[in-house]
């Protein structure tokens, strides 16, 4: 968005698309990591075959490498995801293989692999609390995978806690109901209201900084926070434009971003801000929210 700012009429296309783009590649990286548990298994079981063949082999080992061989419920969310053919985020595991001894050497240091390791054949619901694990794990405490991610994704930590709340949410199901979830495309309401915010901000950003300037001392756009100054302007867009969001909604929406993105002073800023552009734009009537406490609340 700021880029589009930046630059002139023919590069706010290219950056309008990147943005879509980046959005569909979210969901790309969710099937991404939905194929993991496949990818490992087939570094263990290649291990487990040079296990096999030595002189004296290590019969524990060779039964502890082939715990995923026995998760029939990994093997069915791996077939659901070649439905999928992703298209913005093209990176393979099997091009990652270097990372998979470390990945290895965690996952057999953990409990929840521990008391997986026990049972010969694991029933479903054995099958889904390990995998309900494992990711939990994986995303909260796995090195090795956390420098992964950031390697061939960019926007990993930005994108992390919703790719992790989707795993969550598919693996929340009944063993036999699992399947994909998250499913991004260009119809998709959330990818549709980003654009709309996008479009809304590029087409009516002097009109924003009017609006923002009514109710600032001594307003000058240089002074303030690239970041926080594009949020008071997306903010506006959301209270004008999106009649059944409500304004407290939109307003903490923003605050998390602040605090996350930009400077120390800037929740507070943002927050009084926008406590008075919604005051004063309900009263001359350029806010209209549909439903019954949608301005206050």
């Amino acid at each position: 968005m700021y880029a589009a700012q930046q630059s002139g009429d023919s590069a706010k296309a290219q950056c309008r698309q990147g943005l879509q783009s980046s959005l569909l590649a979210t969901y790309d990286v969710y099937v991404f990591l939905l194929e993991l548990p496949h990818y490992l298994n087939e570094y263990l079981l290649s291990e487990q075959e040079i296990e096999r063949k030595k002189f004296y082999p290590d019969k524990e080992k060779i039964r502890r490498l082939g715990l995923l061989n026995n998760n029939t419920l990994a093997k069915t969310v791996y077939d659901k995801t070649l439905k999928h053919k992703r298209r913005y985020f093209t990176a393979n595991w099997s091009d990652f293989g270097e990372s998979f001894p470390a990945i290895t050497d965690w996952l057999f240091q953990q409990e929840f692999t521990t008391d997986y390791c026990v049972f010969d054949a694991p029933e479903p619901e054995q099958q889904l609390t390990f995998l309900q694990e494992f990711y939990r794990y994986l995303l909260g405490e796995c090195e090795p995978f956390y420098l992964t991610m950031q390697e061939v994704y960019g926007a990993w930590d930005d994108d992390e806690n919703t790719l992790e709340r989707e795993l969550e949410k598919t693996l929340a199901s009944q063993p036999e109901n699992i399947a994909p979830g998250l499913a991004y495309s260009k119809d998709d309401d959330e990818v549709k209201m980003a654009m709309l915010l996008f479009d809304l901000v590029v087409a009516n950003s002097e009109k924003y900084e009017d609006y923002v300037k009514s109710v600032t001392e001594n307003w000058d756009p240089g002074r303030i926070a690239i970041i926080d100054l594009l949020c008071l302007k997306l903010a506006l867009a959301e209270f004008t434009s999106f009649p059944h969001i409500p304004l407290k909604v939109t307003i903490n929406e923003y605050l998390d971003i602040v605090r996350e993105y930009s400077t120390p002073n800037s929740g507070r800023f943002l927050n009084g801000v926008l406590d008075k552009l919604r005051v004063s734009l309900a009263d001359s009537g350029i806010i209209v929210k549909s439903g019954r406490g949608l301005r206050d609340k």
